[in-house]
């Protein structure tokens, strides 16, 4: 995998059912030989943008068109249904983010796909972080002063985040857990409103993603960014501190990571040669441009780095989940 630059050396995992490869060499001879859906598990939005230049730029290299399909809705289950019911001959993509191939199975006990058994991955896109932000005039000027208040007064900060059981929750909840404390959730239904609440003082605190609305919050001083929830700080607000250095503590680091993934069961050759095309899309500085204008951070990985990531990620959002008792029916 990598952000500008490596940051994982060597393989990491070769094999196993979260790649779901065969070696068929002639498969890539023929590959494509029709034109490749490409599911997004979004209506529109930022995602659309990235996928519609990832796969201008892969019918490229590849021969054939690319047919973008928004499958909005149901956390994106609808769209990991569709691949899943879909030949296993890299004709179907789905472009997930954390959310489907990580957060939904570690928080759903009854998600009808498993994101280690069912996705061949193909490699990675980009990523984003997320941060705590808190009102402009709030006393709290770190992630330490947080902790503080929370030990203070247990259950006394009141924090917002979008959704129960979603990436923003989980970020609450893990920080939560590493610093010792215990908020006050309070969920709301999109991150806009939770951003209107801080700037009211409904609330102490929030996590948001680094979206226009809070961009826009934080230039016009409406709000503060207290932390980053990346391991390094974020490329364009690099002011931000990470969690790490606000709060003190070590190995703290959450952010939504977006790839593509074919069905499981797809030969190894064929997977090899949509790799080869996702690795031209970083190559390409039109890509670049696209995410540097969304102020998304490019991440390339191969399906073996993909693949330990999916894991990885699981695994970890499960412990999250376990440890604060989140479960969504």
């Amino acid at each position: 995998m990598k952000l500008f630059r490596p940051l994982l050396a060597g393989a990491l995992v070769a094999g196993g059912a979260c790649l779901g490869l065969t070696s068929l060499p002639a498969a890539a001879q023929d590959f494509p030989s029709k034109p490749i859906r490409y599911l997004i598990p979004y209506p529109s939005g930022s995602v659309d943008v990235v996928g519609r230049s990832v796969t201008s730029i892969m019918s490229k290299e590849l021969g054939q068109p690319f047919v973008v399909e928004n499958k909005g809705g149901g956390g994106g289950v609808p769209a990991v249904q569709d691949l899943k019911n879909s030949p296993a001959d890299g004709h179907t993509l789905l472009q997930p983010d954390s959310s489907q191939y990580a957060i939904l199975p570690a928080v759903q006990p009854n998600v009808p796909y498993d994101p280690l058994v069912d996705f061949a991955p193909i490699g990675m896109l980009y990523s984003n972080v997320m941060f705590f932000v808190v009102p402009s005039d709030a006393r709290a000027q770190s992630m330490k002063d947080i902790v503080a208040e929370a030990k203070a007064k247990p259950g006394s900060v009141r924090i917002g985040v979008t959704g129960v059981g979603g990436i923003m929750h989980l970020v609450a909840e893990a920080f939560a857990s590493a610093a010792g404390i215990k908020f006050t959730v309070v969920p709301y239904r999109v991150s806009a409103e939770s951003i209107t609440s801080v700037i009211n003082k409904d609330l102490d605190i929030a996590v948001s993603g680094g979206n226009s609305i809070m961009k826009g919050m934080l230039k016009a001083g409406k709000i503060r960014a207290l932390a980053a929830t990346g391991s390094v700080r974020d490329t364009f607000l690099k002011e931000v501190p990470t969690v790490n250095e606000s709060a003190g503590i070590s190995g703290y680091s959450l952010q939504a990571d977006i790839g593509i993934v074919a069905k499981a069961g797809t030969p190894r050759p064929v997977v090899e040669k949509l790799a080869k095309a996702l690795a031209a899309v970083h190559r390409d500085a039109g890509f670049h441009d696209t995410l540097k204008k969304i102020e998304f951070m490019p991440v390339s990985a191969t399906p073996e780095e993909f693949a330990a990531k999916i894991r990885s990620d699981f695994e970890k959002y499960r412990t999250i989940a376990r440890t604060a008792n989140i479960k969504v029916e």
